[in-house]
């Protein structure tokens, strides 16, 4: 969820962060490797095209930029495109892939790559891992990530992009109105709870300001918080078995249940938006019009900070421990190739070249995601001051210790993931946005879930 910059404006920007983040002698070791051309050994030709899913216009023409002035420096017979994802991406893709004709390398995630692969589309990358990675290439990237871009099939599904971090975002000037200290380590969801409530603002019977908002109704956010209850959405030892309708699983949905329509604390989705729609960029709108004194969702430092325009003083803290421990929702966001390309080599290359230093820097000055590896953390954070100088007090830190503890991670996917998820969404959508299900009619579903995958 970027922020719009214009192009002299980002290119100032990218130049400034540059010269004062990177010491000199990395500065050197930088221009050395983007002059070095193509290997003898593998010399590439061709041309790529990389479709990228991003929210900005600006996403595409920094890319192209510069992957024209870095890649194509090292590469210089290889030529890329750049090209936006359409709305109905998903039709479109398959429907180019079947007729031979997809980008050669496309953005995607754990759970958005099983449509593709569960068809044959999407290449293994682990041998070219073996042999072109060494052990301190991969032990920069977080361990937790890097295990996540291997999918039940034993299969690589490509290269980290960034990190979606689930964190909490609060309102400071809230909390101290109302007389509650900010979150920290020794909150438990108890006390979570009890602060949302207390957070929770009405006029005239109706809500102006809800505590909470954590949006149950998404599979990947209701996972792991069955998992910090010490349940799981799937069996560990079979994953044609769905177990979101045991004990552990049914009291982490009540949590949220109760939270959202008993105590009314939780905003429902219906009444935050309803007009539709609720992504991230609407629920930094939300946040920062004050109809939200917490928020449990993604790191978007540079959307929300402009957003916010320092109105009120805001911060990130790390989501709550459940009964048996802390786990939130990491994603594995990345970069994957097209099994039908005709440039293999060149496609690796260009995906490896993504996923590496430079142009996660590019990706930082331009968003303020959360970069990839660990190796550039302190870089990130310095970024973020830099641009926004009430990041310094926004707890930015949290991330930083979530990727070195390693608690993040995604959910375990089905044998059949896609064919699952058809199933569970919409019983997620009548528990937490209707509301016309107790949570135990997620019992009914896991069983159907379960039959149908054993079938």
């Amino acid at each position: 969820m970027p922020t719009t910059l214009g192009r002299r404006q980002f290119l100032a920007r990218s130049a400034a962060v540059t010269a004062a983040i990177l010491a000199p002698h990395e500065r050197s070791s930088a221009a050395a490797a983007s002059s070095q051309t193509t290997p003898v050994s593998r010399p590439l030709s061709g041309k790529l095209r990389y479709q990228l899913v991003g929210t900005s216009p600006d996403e595409i023409w920094v890319a192209q930029d510069f992957l024209n002035a870095t890649f194509g420096r090292q590469f210089p017979d290889v030529q890329v495109t750049v090209e936006p994802a359409p709305d109905d991406r998903d039709k479109q893709m398959l429907a180019g892939m079947s007729a031979g004709n997809a980008p050669d390398v496309f953005d995607t995630w754990r759970d958005d790559v099983v449509k593709y692969a569960d068809r044959g589309q999407v290449l293994d990358i682990e041998p070219f891992v073996q042999r072109d990675l060494s052990v301190d290439d991969v032990a920069d990237y977080f361990t937790w990530q890097w295990q996540d871009f291997v999918l039940p099939s034993g299969m690589r599904f490509g290269m980290p992009k960034y990190v979606n971090l689930m964190a909490v975002w609060y309102n400071r000037d809230m909390f101290d109105q109302a007389g509650l200290a900010p979150p920290d380590d020794t909150w438990t969801h108890d006390r979570y709870a009890e602060a949302a409530k207390a957070l929770t603002k009405r006029q005239a019977g109706a809500v102006t300001t809800w505590g909470l908002y954590y949006p149950a109704f998404a599979l990947d956010r209701f996972a792991y918080k069955v998992e910090a209850w010490g349940g799981h959405v799937v069996a560990p030892q079979d994953n044609r078995t769905a177990l979101f309708g045991a004990e552990h699983a049914l009291a982490a949905a009540e949590w949220a249940r109760k939270l959202t329509f008993d105590d009314g604390a939780n905003a429902r989705r219906d009444l935050l938006f309803p007009g539709g729609g609720g992504g991230a960029a609407a629920t930094i709108g939300q946040f920062a019009a004050g109809r939200l004194a917490m928020v449990e969702n993604g790191l978007f430092p540079f959307a929300t900070a402009a957003a916010v325009g320092g109105r009120f003083r805001w911060g990130y803290a790390a989501v709550p421990k459940g009964p048996v421990g802390r786990r939130v929702l990491g994603t594995a966001d990345g970069f994957a190739i097209w099994s039908g390309t005709k440039q293999q080599e060149a496609a690796w290359e260009l995906v490896k070249f993504l996923s590496g230093r430079e142009y996660q820097l590019q990706l930082t000055v331009l968003t303020g995601y959360l970069p990839n590896r660990f190796s550039i953390l302190s870089e990130w954070q310095q970024i973020c001051n830099r641009f926004y100088p009430e990041l310094a007090d926004a707890d930015l830190e949290v991330a930083k210790v979530a990727m070195i503890a390693g608690y993040p991670g995604n959910r375990p996917l089905f044998s059949r993931d896609a064919e699952a998820q058809e199933l569970i969404n919409p019983a997620l959508e009548r528990v937490f946005v209707k509301g016309d299900v107790p949570v135990t009619y997620l019992a009914q579903v896991a069983e159907q879930v379960t039959a149908t995958l054993h079938s």
